[in-house]
């Protein structure tokens, strides 16, 4: 069972808001309109990435964007919507985390990187998800060695044939895990 989130109180400024976030920010996170919980969660492609995986309560996908090769987004499916990790039960979020190492593990044992990235923000998108980033030595990686722009995974997009092919690979990897 999900844990439902208090409504922030009304700031004593006397806004309607948080300063600094926005009306629909704060309606998405508390699940109305919400973009990702409008995801086709069964479609093998949902235009930013390719499905790799359905999970026990998330979804993987190679994204697109990003000039980091292997670049992929774990999305919770959540019903109903669920904005935090704290929003889970413990349950929930141990099938979570399990999601997320089951598509780590699978990202390190295809790409053999330096170092894996996991980041879970949803200052954007107030849906839970994690951006799992494989890290690498040299001109592979956008930031060898330090943490890495925001614009290195927004920025640009991946060779869809190598896209296509990582991801029939992964999927081989992700069905056996």
């Amino acid at each position: 069972m999900t844990q439902q989130r208090e409504r922030l109180p009304q700031p004593a400024d006397g806004h309607s808001h948080p300063a600094g976030w926005s009306e629909e920010f704060l309606r998405h996170r508390d699940g109305q309109g919400c973009p990702m919980c409008g995801t086709d969660f069964a479609a093998d492609d949902i235009g930013w990435g390719l499905l790799l995986h359905q999970g026990e309560v998330a979804n993987a996908y190679l994204w697109r964007s990003g000039q980091v090769r292997g670049y992929c987004v774990l999305i919770h499916r959540g019903a109903p919507h669920v904005a935090e990790p704290t929003d889970l039960s413990d349950t929930q979020a141990a099938a979570y985390w399990a999601d997320t190492l089951t598509l780590g593990k699978a990202l390190t044992g295809f790409y053999q990187p330096v170092k894996m990235n996991y980041s879970t923000l949803g200052n954007v998108v107030p849906h839970l998800h994690t951006h799992i980033v494989p890290r690498y030595a040299g001109d592979a990686d956008p930031a060898p060695g330090e943490p890495l722009p925001w614009t290195a995974l927004d920025t640009n997009r991946q060779d869809e044939a190598q896209l296509q092919a990582d991801a029939a690979a992964l999927r081989t990897l992700l069905e056996h895990a």
